[in-house]
């Protein structure tokens, strides 16, 4: 039997798979390349919390059982461009260890002079060296770089019999989209850390309180919250925060970026940060 560990994730995790069913059925269906870029625009935001939820399952998997996860994880790397455990390696074992030592840091927005990275600079950095830098942080964690790579090369079976099978739909429907999603994901990260103050743990991060940001990546605008306690559910995240939240500088609060800053809403009310299952 498969058991979720939290009943929270039941309605994402719904989505998530509702979402990659419509994506195999488009795979399917569409031929023309108008209708399938059309697609591709569409799934953009989508995606985009679909790459979030996958950083919580790669924190804290969604499932009991090591069978349903990594079915999960496929459709999480098809969807994302970040397969099992990469994140694991990069993010959960690389970036939250050292991400107050900008020499270290597997997402460093520092240059080696001390200077900022620009957003753009960051972006394809951290993009083309993000499996690369997990596979290195693998090195000290061989049980999960070995999962990290039997899962990539049964992904890349499968795109290579779709691309074999449906070659333009294959490409437009997951190809592109998961190279795109490891650069749109990295892009969206710029913000969290950049700029920031890397003496302590509560001036380090940028926070987002924007409710619908927070629906929409599983309450990842709670991020000091996220980094103090990286084990903790995500549906915990804004109750953490509101522990700790008289410590975290004024200047560690910051707007989202389209499409919701075209509505400056925002909630300091846990409840409404992501809706229960």
């Amino acid at each position: 039997m498969v058991r979720f560990r939290y009943p929270e994730d039941h309605r994402p995790i719904a989505l998530v798979t509702l979402l990659f069913i419509a994506n195999v059925a488009a795979y399917f269906t569409l031929d023309s390349w108008q209708l399938l870029l059309a697609w591709f625009a569409l799934n953009v935001i989508p995606r985009g919390g679909v790459a979030a939820f996958n950083h919580h399952h790669q924190h804290l998997n969604v499932f009991h059982n090591v069978v349903a996860n990594r079915v999960l994880e496929l459709m999480y790397g098809l969807m994302t461009g970040i397969i099992s455990h990469a994140w694991v390696l990069h993010h959960s074992l690389g970036h939250h260890v050292n991400y107050l030592d900008q020499d270290k840091d597997e997402s460093r927005w520092r240059k080696k002079d001390g200077r900022r990275m620009s957003e753009l600079e960051y972006t394809f950095i951290v993009a083309i060296t993000a499996y690369p830098r997990a596979w290195r942080v693998g090195a000290r964690y061989p049980a999960y770089r070995r999962t990290m790579a039997w899962m990539g090369l049964l992904t890349l079976a499968l795109l290579g019999a779709a691309l074999w099978h449906r070659p333009l739909p294959a490409f437009m429907v997951f190809v592109f989209p998961m190279i795109f999603g490891v650069f749109h994901t990295v892009w969206a990260t710029y913000t969290h850390h950049s700029g920031k103050s890397t003496e302590s743990h509560y001036q380090a991060s940028n926070n987002i309180l924007h409710a619908g940001y927070n629906w929409l990546t599983g309450n990842l605008g709670y991020h000091t919250a996220h980094h103090s306690k990286p084990g903790v559910h995500w549906s915990r995240l804004p109750a953490l925060h509101a522990t700790m939240e008289h410590l975290i500088p004024a200047d560690c609060y910051v707007s989202p970026g389209f499409p919701f800053r075209l509505s400056q809403r925002t909630t300091r009310d846990a409840s409404s940060a992501m809706p229960s299952a």
